[in-house]
């Protein structure tokens, strides 16, 4: 049984051979006859020294799979050499070498793990967001200049093409202006006019300061308020004429920046018509600060009690 797997060995003389059979047909472009042959070669077994060795896997199996790896193949063919069966002692050790190097890549093997990576920090990391954002700017403002310099050639033609350039980034830049121009009024076209403010006071200043009218005039401004249906001014006009009689009459005295509290509480518990001018001062403040229109009755009923204390103060005075 030995003999017969002995004679079922290739020589070195037959091993080449079969190598060089198979470059032949890599040459002449026939792969898959050559794949036929480097699987069949890849079945037997070659005996070099009475050692019996399998043929080179690592380069007869990608050339039975149809890859044509000739480089590898002609590397095996001149490490064998062409000097007959018998291999002197430096080839011995080279076939040596080889069936090593084949049984440690068939030993090989495993998963290929990923490489380790540091772990970088949410700081870090935005860090070179930031650098590469800045960088990012920085070569767009160069480009800018850039354009602006050649907007300025230099030359025995710079003043025709600086002119040229100088009347290009004016119109660029009235273009831009006018763009902001049209914006702007095509927004407010769609705004559309502004509504006007309801109840406003033809004079608002004069009608804010107490002191602007005499206490008769305050009166006729009501009334002429009234008229214009403007209930809530009206109101105002009553409490001003109130307090100007009392100003004139010695009974308050105006000071800048006191409350209408304030003056209330100043009258003295003898005046008779202290509780009607603190029911309109609390009238007044819930009509002038609370509504934004009063009622012809809140003002009809207002100015009647207005009425009474200005006569209180008018008999008086």
């Amino acid at each position: 049984m030995i003999a017969i797997l002995l004679a079922a060995m290739l020589d070195l003389a037959s091993y080449r051979a079969r190598l060089e059979q198979i470059d032949a047909l890599l040459a002449r472009g026939e792969d898959s006859r050559a794949a036929a042959e480097a699987t069949a070669l890849l079945a037997d077994s070659v005996r070099a020294d009475g050692e019996g060795l399998s043929p080179d896997a690592w380069t007869l199996s990608p050339i039975a799979r149809g890859e044509a790896h000739r480089a590898r193949l002609r590397g095996l063919l001149e490490a064998l050499g062409a000097r007959g069966e018998r291999v002197p002692t430096g080839d011995r050790a080279l076939l040596e070498s080889l069936r090593l190097a084949q049984a440690t890549r068939a030993r090989a093997g495993g998963e290929i793990s990923p490489l380790p990576v540091a772990e970088i920090s949410l700081f870090a990391q935005v860090k070179e967001w930031a650098k590469a954002a800045f960088r990012w700017i920085g070569r767009r403002f160069l480009d800018l200049l850039d354009w602006v310099w050649r907007l300025f050639p230099q030359g025995p033609d710079a003043g025709t093409q600086a002119g040229s350039g100088i009347n290009r980034l004016v119109f660029v830049g009235v273009g831009v202006i006018l763009a902001v121009v049209l914006a702007l009024g095509l927004a407010t076209a769609r705004r559309g006019p502004l509504p006007a403010a309801k109840d406003q006071p033809r004079r608002p200043a004069k009608d804010e300061d107490p002191l602007s009218r005499s206490a008769s005039g305050w009166e006729a401004r009501a009334l002429e308020l009234a008229r214009e249906g403007r209930a809530r001014e009206a109101i105002r006009a009553w409490y001003h004429a109130i307090l100007v009689r009392s100003y004139a009459a010695g009974i308050v005295h105006y000071r800048r920046g006191r409350t209408n509290w304030e003056y209330m509480r100043a009258l003295s518990p003898k005046e008779a018509w202290r509780p009607q001018f603190e029911d309109l001062t609390r009238r007044f403040d819930l009509e002038w600060y609370g509504h934004a229109e009063s009622t012809p009755e809140a003002l009809a009923d207002f100015a009647g009690t207005a009425r009474e204390v200005l006569r209180g103060l008018g008999a008086k005075t």
